[in-house]
């Protein structure tokens, strides 16, 4: 009996499925070169991943790879992103990756008519949203986004997710904006991770990234690259290139993590399963932040084409699979007063046996005052 409840549990809506965001770098663009003088015979440059792409060369201060577009700014660089079309996105999940350098980035695409969408960012790691948006959370995110603004507060708030929503079809515009008044630029490349939530698969995206030439040039030079036929730069932070900006301190220690996590088993054989967390963390840390909320989630490995399945324990002693847009609801202990050394001892139902048939581990993550995530990836099996 409990093995097939087991069982069904395992048919649950994902609530985090593994990543798998489709890199957009990984299409090739086509970039039409002028036409010899006098003819309209076109000829066309098609490259594949960022390394080919966006290779800093053409126009000297101006286009990047091609000897084509313009400049935003005087000593910028222009990125044009490539355009997808026929249903390309069905997917849903994708992303982007903004260099170091960059100024300013423009980004959007083209919704089927008469429809909803709605969609997660989150730059640096991927969203922890993935239900889509009720009536009310709509309207609230319809009512208080400002799309001008949208990759400034990306890049300042990498923790955080980032929605938009849009009415009717026609154009979505996902970002847009400088990173500050000052033309200041990012000081190290990093990816921004979209999510649909919400409506039909898009059409067609585009976009544009304006750059400080010089830092993107360092910034391209000390990539590391995937070992793929068209490289693009391996996930997490690029290397800092000049001085560091507060906004890329802060997406890196978005995924740095100071404290330390151990595990133990509590139940005894045959009982269900019960772990004792334990969160070690220095005094400054404390000092820092005086609450702190945890998360214990569960999963079950993807098998053949299914996804990885995710669920949360609640601090009530429920499971959940919906993702709230406020997370805290979901917490195993929310806003609870920091110390140096804290326990949390969920029971997770099943016994060892039973979640071991499955082969589901048990993962945790906390959230400090502060508002910076940290996952502590899988606590159980160890």
């Amino acid at each position: 009996m409990r093995f097939l409840v087991v069982l069904c549990l395992s048919a649950v809506v994902s609530l985090a499925q593994a990543a798998n965001f489709v890199s957009l770098h990984q299409s090739p663009l086509r970039i039409a070169l002028p036409p010899a003088t006098g003819t309209y015979d076109y000829t066309f440059n098609t490259k594949t991943g960022f390394k080919q792409q966006y290779a800093p060369e053409g126009v000297t201060g101006c286009a990047i790879g091609y000897s084509t577009g313009g400049c935003a700014f005087p000593g910028g660089g222009s990125l044009a992103l490539p355009e997808f079309t026929g249903y390309q996105l069905q997917y849903k999940e994708f992303k982007i990756y903004i260099p170091a350098g960059t100024r300013s980035f423009m980004f959007s695409g083209y919704a089927p008519q008469r429809t909803e969408s709605a969609f997660a960012l989150r730059y640096g790691s991927a969203p922890a949203r993935e239900g889509a948006l009720s009536a009310a959370e709509y309207a609230n995110v319809q009512a208080t986004e400002h799309i001008d603004t949208t990759f400034s507060r990306l890049v300042n708030e990498p923790a955080a997710d980032h929605l938009v929503v849009h009415d009717g079809g026609g154009t979505v515009r996902f970002v847009g904006g400088q990173l500050d008044a000052s033309k200041g630029s990012t000081s190290q490349g990093n990816w921004l991770y979209i999510r649909q939530i919400n409506g039909s698969p898009l059409y067609d995206v585009q976009g544009a990234i304006d750059v400080d030439m010089a830092r993107y040039a360092a910034g391209y030079a000390a990539i590391t690259w995937t070992a793929t036929t068209y490289p693009d730069p391996v996930e997490g932070p690029g290397p800092a290139v000049g001085t560091v900006s507060t906004a890329d301190q802060q997406a890196a220690a978005a995924t740095v993590a100071t404290a330390t996590v151990s595990t133990a088993v509590l139940s005894t054989a045959g009982q269900p399963l019960q772990l004792g967390i334990t969160l070690a963390q220095t005094a400054a840390d404390v000092a820092a932040n005086p609450k702190i909320s945890a998360w214990v989630a569960a999963r079950i490995p993807a098998q053949g084409s299914a996804p990885d399945l995710w669920f949360f324990r609640k601090g009530d002693g429920s499971w959940t699979s919906q993702v709230p847009a406020d997370a805290e609801g979901i917490a195993f202990a929310s806003q609870v007063t920091n110390a140096a050394t804290l326990q949390f001892k969920p029971s997770l139902d099943f016994t060892e046996a039973e979640m071991r048939a499955v082969n589901a581990d048990v993962h945790f993550g906390y959230k400090t005052s502060a508002g910076a995530f940290v996952s502590k990836g899988k606590i159980w099996p160890q």
